[in-house]
């Protein structure tokens, strides 16, 4: 007997990945990790770095998910992410900074569930409220 599919991950899990994605890749991790560390002094690069997560990680997965939910929620989880940026790639807090994504990902993803007010994995989220756009 085959085993089952996997699952497909729910909206935390490919926003988390998502997010890993622009902090680790060659690419983009140079400026994403300049905007975090800047953004612990200069209130214009925190603001700027928001803005990056918001615009290339949050946004997107959730249009790309159908997820709708509050303003204050969708901040939540951009707040998490920040901290979580701070944590692996500047402060290099171990043994989060030595995690794999892999690893990371599914300790992470619940509390972005209860902050979106989720409380198990889902494709979508069965909030059915304005979706967060940020002013900058």
């Amino acid at each position: 007997m085959p085993s089952p599919a996997p699952s497909p991950p729910d909206f935390t899990e490919r926003l988390l990945r998502r997010f890993l994605l622009v902090c680790e890749n060659p690419r983009t991790r140079r400026r994403a990790l300049a905007l975090v560390q800047g953004s612990v002094s200069n209130a214009r690069a925190g603001r700027r770095f928001y803005a990056l997560v918001n615009r290339v990680v949050l946004n997107p997965v959730a249009r790309a998910m159908g997820v709708e939910t509050s303003a204050v929620r969708m901040e939540l989880v951009g707040s998490q992410l920040i901290g979580l940026a701070m944590i692996r790639y500047v402060l290099k807090v171990e043994p989060i900074a030595s995690l794999s994504v892999d690893e990371l990902v599914p300790l992470m993803a619940p509390p972005l569930r209860q902050a979106l007010g989720l409380s198990s994995p889902s494709p979508a989220c069965s909030c059915h409220q304005e979706l967060a756009v940020v002013p900058w």
